[in-house]
Formats: C-alpha cells, structure tokens, sequence
C-alpha cells in the first residue's frame, strides 16, 4: 500500500508541477529563459517600490513606463532603456543607450549625464537595472553560477515563485550581470536574496523583489509588449528636452551658487514625529546643527551615531541637533526610520512645497547629507556638504566648540 501511495504522488507531482525536484526546477527556469531569449525588445508598466529594512509601507512607489532592447554592443549591461511618466515616452525620467546614461532632471531642468568618462572605484557600471533585464540576468546567473546558492520554486497558483538566495562573503547585485559589491563595514549579513514570479499563463516573469540587510526593493510590472513594432535603437540624446542645461558628471553646475556662511538663516516651520510644530525662531540653544538628510541615503545613514553623540554630549541650551527628511518620504517611513535607526535627535518633515522652499532657501540642491552649523545670532557659521566618518566629526564638533 504504502508503494501505491508513492507512485501515486510522484505521478501527481509530474501531472501539476513541471518542476518537482532540483532538475525539474533548472528545466524550467531554462525554459522560462530560453522565452526571455527570444525578446529582442519591450515594453511594460512597472511599479517600483522600495523599503528600509522594517517598514511597513513602501517608503516610495513610483509607476514608470519601460522600454528596454537587447544591444550587444553594450558589453557592460547588454541592455538600453529608457523610463518614462507616459506611455508614448515622450515625458521621458532616464535613458541608457550603452554609451551614456542621462537623468531628466525637471524640477532643475537639467539633463545629468554620466559618459563612464571618469574613474570609478568599482570594475562594473553601476546602472540601476530595469525589471525585465533584471529578472533576466538573475536567470542566467542560476543556471551558471557556481557560488553557494539555495533555489526554490513554488506553485502559488497562477504563478510560480522562484526564491533565490546567494550566500557569499559579498553581496550580489545584478548590473546586467552579477556584481560583487565591495564589503561594507555597515553591513554585517551579506546574504543577497531575489524572488522572480512567472505567470503559468505564459511562462514569463513579471515581478521580481530584492531583499538585502540595508534596503529592499520590488518591480511589478504588467502590459508587457514583446518585440513591439515602430521601436528601434535607442539613442539617449534622441530625449533630451531642448531648454534643458546637460551638465557631465564631474562637471560643476552652471547655476550660480550662493555662498550662505555669515548670512542669516532663513526661518522655517516643520514637523517632528511626535506631529509637533517646530521653527527655527523658537529654539533657544546657542548653538544648531541642521542636517538635509533622505531615508536611503548611505553617508546620512553613517552619519547617525555620530548626531546621536552630540546630542549626548552637550546640553540642550548649549546645541540643538536637528535632520530634515528632504527626499519627500512618508511620515510612517520616518516614523519607522526613526525606530529602526534608533535616531535620539528631532526628525523633521513637511509637505513637498515646505522642503522645496527650505532646500532653495537654503541654497542647498538635491544632494545630501549636508549640514549647516546655525550660531547664537543665527546666522550661518558653516556648511559642510557630504559625510566621511571621522574626518566630518572632527571638523563640525571642532566649529561648535569654537562657537559656545
């Protein structure tokens, strides 16, 4: 009886799954990859989502139109595309065509550009893959690798879900094919884990979730048109809003900056996370350290302990410590941030139009962390623009000494 019972499941398992059994499982992901293979171009609508490890909700969700084709000339990522906020493309957000990758800046109208032309630490491109090259390449690298790998593949009804996990000294990441990252003192599990699901309608991905220690992030995509007809090669210049300034990488900007130190520091009014109001004008420490920061940002995110340590360190009419969400995420994201980084100086919010008129106030730019040391008389004493351990503390802390 017990035999019966056994051919009976073997021979269930062969009718409902094609993939009982690690050969069984390689079979079809060959399969699936071999479909892929035939893709030359396509189009689709991705959402992309991303996560701080912990959180709940998204800490964005943003909808893209894509357009990714095949370039074998690119020896790099093998992969052009182009993203943009409308289906016909022409609202385009960034383009790779193999050559240069360029971001469509609006808010600045400024098209940044990156030619490769300079140094970069790391032996690969880092280029933020699109989803269908991207499930792709993570194909490819589970049917070839040779590294320590656990491979799974479930039947979750309509689909089935293919869980992969990478158990290396570093964490893997998928540039158009898979990329060793450096070690980082930040990181303490370097376990990289990516699920793909593939519709048994057509035995084609079309979702795929990254999971690493410090962050986590999800393409779900839909509307895919294969090979579609009338799209050709892409060429990133082809995008490039005429009445935008395109500035290379390394180049400084051609706006004009000015220099805040010794000016007074323009008033503002946010929100700390207990839904407090909180305005310059009402903080009677002598001395403030106002930080931009964005949740998923590395150098912000190094930069805690060492915020959390001057708040230690001096009294709170002495120094006031401060950061300012500045890259538009949710109150629940800070609010969650905030636990999970164990942050024991204010976290500050507000609405879009509130950051945008601080940050322009404040002549600040997009980039961050950075930081601005306010005085007694509340004018600006300093700003220091990025952080390096060690080498920043040394030069704040030593300017708010000088000033107490």
């Amino acid at each position: 009886m017990k035999k019966s019972f056994k051919l009976l499941g073997a021979v269930l398992c062969i009718l409902a799954l094609p993939i009982c059994g690690q050969n069984r499982e390689t079979d079809y992901l060959s399969h699936v990859l071999e479909k892929m293979n035939a893709v030359e171009s396509v189009t689709y609508h991705c959402v992309k989502k991303a996560w701080e490890p912990g959180d709940k909700e998204p800490v964005y969700s943003v909808p893209t139109e894509i357009y990714e084709h095949v370039n074998p000339q690119d020896t790099a990522v093998g992969y052009s595309f182009l993203c943009a906020s409308d289906k016909e493309f022409r609202q385009p957000l960034w383009v790779y065509d193999g050559t240069v990758f360029a971001y469509i800046e609006k808010e600045e109208k400024e098209v940044r550009i990156d030619d490769f032309t300079q140094k970069s630490p790391l032996p690969f491109r880092v280029i933020m893959p699109q989803a269908f090259g991207c499930m792709k390449s993570i194909l490819e690298y589970v049917l070839n690798t040779q590294d320590s790998i656990v491979l799974s593949l479930k039947d979750e009804g309509k689909d089935y879900l293919m869980e992969l996990s990478i158990h290396t000294p570093y964490q893997v990441e998928f540039f158009g094919k898979a990329c060793y990252m450096p070690q980082n003192p930040y990181i303490y599990d370097p376990t990289s884990i990516y699920k793909i699901w593939i519709s048994k309608e057509n035995d084609m991905p079309y979702r795929y979730r990254r999971e690493m220690q410090h962050s986590i992030s999800e393409g779900i995509c839909s509307d895919f048109v294969y090979n579609p007809s009338g799209k050709g090669k892409i060429v990133a210049e082809d995008y490039y809003p005429a009445d935008y300034v395109r500035r290379i990488k390394g180049e400084k900007s051609q706006k004009a900056t000015v220099d805040m130190t010794g000016k007074k520091a323009p008033d503002w009014t946010l929100t700390d996370m207990k839904g407090q109001k909180v305005s310059l004008s009402g903080i009677k420490s002598k001395v403030i350290l106002l930080q931009f920061t964005g949740i998923g940002c590395g150098p912000c995110k190094i930069s805690i302990p060492f915020l959390n340590s001057l708040r230690k360190a001096y009294a709170v009419n002495e120094l006031e410590v401060l950061a300012v969400e500045t890259w538009g995420r949710s109150k629940s994201s800070c609010e969650a941030y905030v636990k999970n980084q164990g942050i024991e100086y204010s976290f500050l919010t507000a609405d879009k139009d509130t950051i945008a008129k601080l940050i322009n106030d404040y002549q600040a730019g997009s980039g961050v962390p950075q930081f601005y040391l306010i005085g007694k008389d509340r004018t600006i004493i300093a700003k220091f623009q990025g952080y390096a351990e060690k080498t920043t503390d040394a030069e704040i802390e030593k300017k708010i000494k000088a000033n107490l």
